[in-house]
């Protein structure tokens, strides 16, 4: 088992080294700041494509007071927004999701020091393509209400960092009578998926062991219709089944609560991150230690943290304000020193 265990290690890591290799540009081994802008009024942001409508909107309320700046939008899968930093073609990464192991090794690799982010809204329910937070969902019939983070490591993974053992039928989870001995059927998103390195991430404590009896789908698959769709529509049709998704409309699906405190997914448990699945949304941006921020960068950054610039998001298209106490904290690590690694800037 040991020796399976750390073949596997071996195995992940030289995937990710393959993949860096490919993404990392023939750069110098260390670069202290991206390529010079030649118009100091212009910014250019590399940004999730999902996301445009509403970097229009800040670019356009930042415009108000600051008409001498302006901006060059290139949008993007999220697999490919980093590498405008690191490319130093970018002033600005507006994310779609967490930035991965491999965008930070990429962006390490140029520039010798960890990426630097701000999260500048937190992920609704219903964000776009694989942006959203979200919820835990299981059969209407289902007797359950609510499910614990250690209860979901140990249904879901197999070496279990929260959990102590296995969780494999619903009897484990508290459930009497004639569920007791039903194995769950368990539904999530691949390991490829930002939803599925999210859960990894989040909730397994990096365990790159699923459980094997796992349906584990994705966007990728050649059926095009999305996976946070066929999770709930998979739920919806199987007693028996779990999975973690997008707010399903299907009306066979009941969503539980997240203990302890049974803690419902609405707006204002994802606000002030009471949910513990809450995803955030992240601006990153080159910075050198132990000097300023580039001027333009850093007033754009500070705008779309402040009461206006977070009055500037809208629900209807997948996302919310930062409390002003979460806006704050960002705000706070632009002129803090820096953290050593990209890890630190989760949930901050």
């Amino acid at each position: 088992m040991l020796h399976s265990r750390s073949c596997s290690k071996r195995i992940h890591i030289a995937g990710m080294l393959l993949l860096a290799s490919v993404a990392v540009p023939s750069l110098p081994a260390q670069q202290s700041a991206p390529s010079p802008r030649k118009d100091p009024h212009l910014i250019r942001v590399w940004g999730y494509s999902g996301f445009s409508q509403q970097l229009l909107r800040w670019e356009s309320g930042y415009s108000k007071t600051h008409p001498d700046i302006h901006f060059e939008n290139q949008l993007h899968a999220p697999s490919t927004v980093m590498a405008g930093l690191y490319n130093g073609v970018a002033d600005l990464a507006l994310m779609g999701r967490e930035i991965w192991p491999v965008e930070t090794m990429a962006y390490h690799w140029v520039f010798q020091q960890a990426p630097f982010g701000v999260a500048v809204a937190t992920a609704g329910l219903n964000a776009p393509g694989q942006s959203f937070t979200p919820v835990v969902v299981v059969n209407e019939k289902n007797p359950l209400n609510s499910i614990s983070l250690n209860q979901l490591d140990a249904i879901y993974g197999s070496e279990h960092r929260d959990a102590p053992a296995n969780i494999r039928t619903w009897g484990e989870l508290g459930a009497t009578g004639e569920w007791a001995t039903q194995p769950i059927h368990v539904y999530g998103f691949s390991g490829e998926d930002a939803l599925g390195v999210f859960f990894r991430h989040d909730v397994l404590r990096m365990d790159f062991k699923p459980n094997p009896a796992s349906h584990l789908l994705s966007d990728h698959d050649k059926d095009g219709t999305p996976a946070a769709e066929r999770i709930a529509e998979a739920v919806a049709h199987d007693p028996y089944a779990i999975g973690y998704t997008s707010a399903p409309e299907a009306k066979f699906d009941k969503v539980l609560a997240l203990s302890p405190g049974d803690i419902q997914p609405r707006d204002t448990t994802l606000a002030s991150h009471e949910y513990k699945l809450t995803r955030s949304i992240y601006l990153y941006v080159h910075r050198v230690p132990d000097a300023p921020l580039d001027p333009g960068a850093d007033g754009f950054i500070r705008f779309v943290l402040s009461p206006a610039g977070q009055a500037l998001i809208e629900p209807s298209a997948g996302l919310l304000p930062l409390t002003s106490e979460f806006a704050g904290k960002q705000i706070k690590k632009l002129t803090d020193p820096m953290p050593k690694t990209a890890e630190a800037e989760d949930n901050q």
